[in-house]
């Protein structure tokens, strides 16, 4: 008999919650879909163009140091029968050192990149939750999903509201931002 007590307070506060949420109106539910917002709003396509111009140079540097490493290994390859063994050891030693070098570069070049965009999502990503928040609440959503359009089956456009915070945070947050100010 204890056991069904339990079971039957559950059932009434569902019950309740439920007779609740029918007097406030019907729910509503949205879906986002974040990916596409963040690369849509102008602050998102000034910030993207801004990494790019970051990372540029330090391609471009990339790629010049692959070319060296590859002219070596020409070198190398073409001297292999004509020079002396202290001059192939030379040309090795300056190839392990260009080959160091561009893995060195290479992976300070991702690790910070990688903090680059994180920063920069988080800041776009905070913004836009907030936002969120706010229009949600207004419009009385019940729920607003992430939405990942290549897991869902159907979702009508209606309950994308994708655009709409696109909008509305083009608007909140104007770029570049009145003033001159990033």
């Amino acid at each position: 008999m204890q056991r069904k007590w339990p079971v039957a307070v559950l059932l009434l506060a569902v019950w309740g919650m439920a007779r609740a949420s029918a007097q406030e109106g019907p729910t509503k539910i949205a879906f986002v879909d974040v990916q596409r917002a963040l690369l849509s709003i102008e602050e998102g396509k000034a910030k993207r163009k801004e990494l790019q111009d970051w990372a540029a140079p330090r391609q471009q540097e990339l790629q010049r140091l692959d070319q060296e490493i590859q002219t070596l290994q020409q070198e190398l390859g073409a001297k292999q029968q004509t020079a002396t063994l202290d001059q192939l050891s030379e040309l090795n030693r300056r190839l392990t050192a260009k080959k160091r070098e561009f893995e060195d570069k290479q992976r300070q070049y991702s690790r910070e990149l990688e903090e680059k965009q994180n920063e920069v999502l988080r800041a776009l990503g905070q913004k836009l939750e907030q936002l969120l928040a706010e229009y949600a609440s207004s419009e009385k959503y019940t729920a607003v999903f992430i939405l990942q359009p290549e897991q869902v089956a159907f979702v009508a456009t209606s309950a994308d509201i994708t655009d709409k915070l696109i909008q509305l945070y083009n608007q909140k947050y104007p770029y570049p931002p009145k003033g001159g100010s990033k």
